[in-house]
């Protein structure tokens, strides 16, 4: 492997980590994070506010990820993928799909079958969405955008990922301009709900 390998620039050494690598690394924090709700939803000794609060904080990392992916990653693979509108449209559908289940998630009660249920949906839809990621889009983006270009994309990802909405909002703008402007704001909003509430929305909170 050489400087010039695309592989090679993921080391801390090379100025950060490109797109690809934050937005995988989330994938896999996602996948944990759901896994952990699936295994609290079917344990006897876990009581219901603890897999309330597991499942709370996937809603809030999922929607955080997802929020950040349309406003960044997938501007970024229209413009540098040869079928990059394709692939992006049929994302962006995939994605109003998760937000869907995760809007019918966050209201279900821990205690019914329709949770396990619901869990189980979002985890198919996650599998799914990582596979695009990782097979479609990300290899692509290491050979056609420069080291400089993918570091700024990540690290836009984390600043946008501050300001994103904590809960699923399926029917809202997917593509910008207007995302980059409805979703800080309903961002501020959901955080405002979340302290009144008590929700915890990360997994360092749990």
């Amino acid at each position: 492997m050489t400087v010039t390998d695309p592989e090679s620039w993921e080391s801390e050494e090379w100025g950060g980590r490109g797109i690809a690598r934050v937005l995988a690394d989330e994938h896999t924090r996602l996948q944990t994070l759901l896994e952990d709700a699936l295994t609290a939803t079917g344990a006897v000794t876990t009581g219901t506010t603890e897999t309330r609060q597991i499942a709370d904080a996937f809603i809030a990392a999922m929607s955080r990820h997802l929020s950040a992916e349309e406003q960044e990653l997938y501007p970024a693979a229209r413009t540098a993928l040869d079928n990059g509108d394709r692939i992006v449209d049929d994302e962006i559908e995939a994605d109003r799909e998760i937000l869907r289940v995760l809007a019918d998630l966050h209201k279900a009660d821990p205690d019914g079958a329709e949770f396990a249920a619901l869990l189980a949906r979002a985890d198919l839809h996650l599998r799914r969405h990582v596979r695009t990621a990782d097979e479609d889009i990300y290899p692509e983006l290491r050979r056609r955008l420069d080291r400089e270009e993918q570091v700024k994309l990540g690290n836009r990802i984390d600043i946008f990922e501050e300001a994103a909405p904590t809960r699923p909002h399926p029917n809202t703008p997917s593509t910008p301009p207007l995302n980059k402007v409805v979703d800080p704001a309903l961002g501020t909003i959901d955080k405002m709900r979340d302290v009144l509430s008590g929700r915890k929305t990360r997994p360092q909170d749990l």
